[in-house]
């Protein structure tokens, strides 16, 4: 089942053409993201500290922000670039990490960096589709070198090979299994299937591979009944970028998770995720839903506005469905793990004095 999703993943048809590829969010994306920093305005120095806080990870490092200044200046040593070209900087540095290990094939990830700073920067504000088209092609490459391979992923212990494996193998069931004991001859002879709930993301919302069996077994005593959907292009398609961008950004951010997270599981000293720790949140609880919404909202906008660009054409007529609908998750996703961010980061400055 694993090589019928990635099968199905590969042969995608190339897209060509389009009459305009600039996707406005200006006036479409009414979804509280567009105020974060705005509403810092009149304080200059939460205002650096957001800033200071987009261009990092997550690390739990507790807030106020310590701005490092030089001896013989009274300036922030944090550069005074804009919002959308700050935001860029973890995405870039990930990106240049896997370049690293990686060689040449994470270079057209780089795209990447430059889609943040245009969503991000309140001048423009845009989504570009050429470069989603070229986001979804490197990511179909990336599939088709690891081919799935879990071995080759596990010899990689860098924070998004784990949660690029653990996300996989939760989707697809992680499944194991186990010796049943057979009651007459009093022996082990017959074998279960045991899998888990399927990828959970850091906000705990659940993603499973359609055609899982539908009966089978969470826990040695438990079984539970699962209706399995028929396999599609589009579903799959959708699901493996989805895959790819969430390990992406949540390597790149890491904005702490809920407890379910498939992410938490994945960790490990050496490559920690961190988790949201309600006694010592570094948030309110309110706010943490309040992000979560906005994040889901702006996906949903997100998607909506780029599935109606790319079904407007012929190109994207009906031999393309399945094409539309990775392109249209790939810009979801992607939009909400840049709210994810900020909105993590708005919050930590604002509910700090």
């Amino acid at each position: 089942m694993r090589r019928l999703g990635v099968v199905i993943f590969l042969t995608l048809p190339v897209l060509t053409g389009c009459a305009s590829s600039l996707i406005d969010l200006r006036e479409n994306l009414d979804v509280n993201r567009s105020s974060f920093e705005e509403k810092l305005e009149g304080d200059s120095a939460k205002r650096e500290q957001f800033r200071a806080c987009a261009q990092q990870a997550h690390d739990g490092t507790p807030l106020p922000l310590t701005i490092e200044k030089d001896a013989h200046s009274t300036q922030p040593a944090v550069s005074p670039m804009s919002i959308g070209a700050g935001l860029r900087l973890p995405v870039q540095v990930l990106v240049e990490r896997m370049r690293g290990r990686t060689e040449q094939r994470a270079a057209s990830l780089q795209v990447l960096s430059d889609m943040a700073g245009e969503f991000a920067d309140p001048a423009r504000r845009r989504l570009d589709l050429d470069k989603l088209r070229a986001l979804t092609d490197a990511i179909r490459h990336w599939h088709s070198h690891l081919d799935f391979d879990e071995a080759a992923l596990a010899q990689d212990t860098s924070l998004f090979a784990r949660l690029l494996l653990a996300y996989n193998r939760a989707y697809f069931g992680d499944l194991a299994f186990s010796a049943a004991p057979d009651a007459a001859t009093g022996t082990f002879r017959g074998v279960v299937q045991v899998a888990s709930r399927g990828f959970v993301d850091r906000n705990g919302n659940t993603f499973r591979f359609p055609g899982l069996s539908a009966s089978m077994q969470i826990d040695a005593s438990h079984q539970v009944e699962w209706s399995a959907t028929p396999i599609d292009s589009k579903r799959v398609s959708a699901d493996l970028t989805r895959l790819f961008l969430e390990a992406f950004f949540d390597a790149a951010f890491r904005v702490p998770a809920v407890q379910q997270a498939t992410a938490l599981r994945a960790a490990t000293p050496a490559a920690p995720y961190p988790a949201f720790d309600a006694s010592h949140a570094p948030i309110s609880l309110d706010a943490l839903a309040t992000v979560t919404r906005d994040a889901l909202r702006t996906e949903a906008v997100v998607t909506s506005l780029v599935g109606k660009a790319v079904r407007g054409g012929s190109v994207f007529g009906a031999n393309n469905e399945t094409v539309a609908a990775t392109l249209e998750t790939a810009a979801g996703v992607f939009a909400k793990k840049l709210v994810e961010h900020e909105g993590f980061c708005y919050f930590q400055v604002a509910q700090h004095p």
